[in-house]
């Protein structure tokens, strides 16, 4: 079978190789195609049919937002190993969507459509909390996964090297370069002389977040997410839902949990006030590894490619720089 191209302008195509892989039941037509959110990593469809409706799912030998930047078609091969590992689990697999199909040679997934909604990106405006019962679910479903991947381990081989090796760069390394090229004023305003005088002026930084960077890369025997921030994190008139977790591997607890610390603050939430609530939540930690990977988490969101649609001025973001710093250089 030809390689499958995902376009959302070719229903034909689309229905033939769901026909071809015996996805369709009979008398079912595809109707309408349409982008599902505004994920950076993948190209998604909700595809609707006559009878139902369900997501598509494609990994590109690049990022689909930006495509000069090149990323590993197996993140989508990891990706259904997690959802077929972790679906098993309590407190876990009822947070998921569920995977119906998994095509490798085609890197495309057909995923569970978990039907209207919204991720938790709003809350960076910082207009409303994230509710607490909301929070407590997410929390409660990171300790679960990582809890019963240390007591189940999952026979899978997650250790997910070409995308850890793409994130470790874009978190650990080109947002403290210098010379890295990124106009930063493109941004915003004066966020390029806030990076001269701030990051780029501590020698030690980039030492520190390179080492914190080897910790990254090592394995361990904790499943993580991997992305665990409000852009994966999905509410729907059914609940609340975890989703993409293409960027899973095994290791330590401390870096699904420090990126979440850092993303409770870009929401609003005092430093001290979101890490009482992981404590809460999740149990127990390593509090100095969390805070230490989402200082680097504040810093990369600020300073690197990956930017959120925050609502912060030059001034706020001088401040957070100067928390983060201090976390990683005492």
């Amino acid at each position: 079978m030809p390689f499958m191209h995902l376009d959302q302008n070719h229903l034909d195509t689309i229905h033939s190789w769901l026909q071809q892989n015996h996805l369709l039941v009979p008398e079912e037509e595809i109707l309408s195609a349409e982008k599902a959110g505004e994920g950076n990593m993948n190209y998604t469809l909700r595809i609707n049919s006559n009878l139902r409706s369900f997501i598509l799912k494609q990994a590109r030998p690049y990022v689909e937002k930006y495509p000069s930047i090149a990323a590993p078609v197996e993140r989508a091969a990891m990706e259904a190993a997690f959802f077929k590992a972790a679906a098993q689990w309590e407190g876990v697999g009822e947070m998921l969507p569920r995977l119906l199909f998994f095509a490798p040679e085609d890197h495309l997934q057909m995923i569970e459509d978990l039907g209207a909604g919204a991720d938790f990106t709003a809350f960076y405006q910082r207009k409303e909390v994230i509710p607490q019962k909301e929070l407590a679910s997410l929390l409660k479903f990171l300790h679960a996964l990582h809890q019963q991947s240390r007591e189940n381990p999952p026979g899978h081989n997650f250790q997910n090297r070409a995308m850890r090796e793409l994130n470790h760069f874009h978190i650990f390394d080109f947002p403290f370069q210098p010379e890295n090229g990124l106009n930063l004023d493109g941004i915003q305003e004066g966020l390029q002389a806030l990076a001269q005088r701030t990051i780029f002026q501590q020698a030690k930084l980039r030492e520190k977040t390179m080492a914190l960077g080897l910790r990254y890369l090592a394995d361990g025997d904790t499943l993580l997410h991997g992305d665990f921030f409000p852009g994966s994190w999905l509410r729907t008139e059914r609940g609340v839902f975890v989703i993409d977790p293409e960027f899973c591997f095994q290791g330590d607890a401390e870096f699904d949990l420090g990126v979440c610390l850092a993303h409770l603050c870009f929401c609003g939430m005092e430093w001290s006030v979101a890490l009482d609530i992981l404590r809460g939540q999740y149990g127990a930690f390593d509090a100095d590894l969390c805070q230490d990977f989402a200082a680097v988490e504040i810093l990369r969101r600020i300073y690197g490619v990956g930017q959120l649609p925050l609502s912060m001025s030059i001034a706020e973001k001088e401040a957070v720089t100067l928390i983060a710093i201090e976390q990683l250089l005492t």
